[in-house]
């Protein structure tokens, strides 16, 4: 049995190479999985629990609740791509909505989970991006708008996400290593898990002449779906996505 994390499938109906590669590595872990944690943007882009027919959806609703009916506690974090996740659709799939971030035990150490787009602080654009959109009001004030308007919305704002991801240099996309630290010490953790940044690897330093581990997840859009699977004997191993 084991623990699973993923994050930054993105799921669209624009890629249904990844759309079906998401269902069939669901139905893959069914019968090991004890607990599944997703770490942010499951969706590209999300317009209100009422919405998740209209973009289609149903298919990632149902393979999550299949796997919650089976016994798997499936917890889901907000990214910056689908900050709008609501009670609706948690309930619907059986899960568990968990703050960013959250803490966890993993075999006796206490583990930080993250999206990680808040550790990126270099880029002072995302950062007042994530300031506004995930503001109570401004939230409430688009749920208020008609279906339409909102996919409209999230649409625009996504085109304007990969035009800017165009002219941004790579390091400033990246996390900064002081917000790690920093972040880490203040959850008091040496072990730190999360995704965003698309670039999934295991790094290694120290805090306070400390060991310390940074593991990162890697998206599903371009081969790069590296998962973490934490066995019974507690091992946390960084791998793709293996159907």
């Amino acid at each position: 049995m084991g623990i699973y994390f993923l994050s930054d499938t993105h799921l669209s109906p624009n890629q249904p190479v990844v759309y079906d590669k998401f269902l069939r590595y669901l139905r893959s872990i069914r019968k090991d999985a004890d607990e599944l944690y997703i770490l942010g943007d499951l969706f590209d882009y999300w317009i209100g629990d009422d919405g998740s027919a209209l973009l289609g959806h149903n298919p990632a609703i149902e393979a999550l609740a299949e796997l919650s009916d089976g016994g798997v506690q499936v917890s889901v974090m907000h990214g910056n791509r689908d900050f709008l996740i609501g009670p609706e659709f948690i309930t619907e799939i059986g899960g568990t909505l968990i703050p960013d971030p959250t803490t966890i035990e993993l075999n006796g150490q206490t583990v930080l989970l993250m999206h990680g787009d808040s550790l990126c602080t270099d880029d002072v654009e995302h950062q007042r991006y994530r300031e506004v959109v995930l503001s109570p009001e401004w939230q409430e004030s688009i749920l208020e708008q008609p279906i339409s308007e909102r996919l409209n919305r999230a649409l625009d704002m996504r085109a304007a996400s990969e035009k800017n991801k165009q002219v941004k240099s790579q390091s400033l996309m990246d996390v900064n290593q002081q917000s790690v630290l920093q972040t880490m010490k203040q959850y008091g953790v040496r072990i730190l898990i999360h995704g965003h940044t698309h670039r999934p690897q295991v790094h290694h330093f120290e805090i306070d002449g400390c060991e310390a581990t940074r593991y990162v997840l890697g998206d599903w859009g371009r081969n790069n779906d590296a998962v973490i699977v934490v066995n019974s004997e507690g091992t946390i191993n960084l791998h793709h996505a293996e159907i």
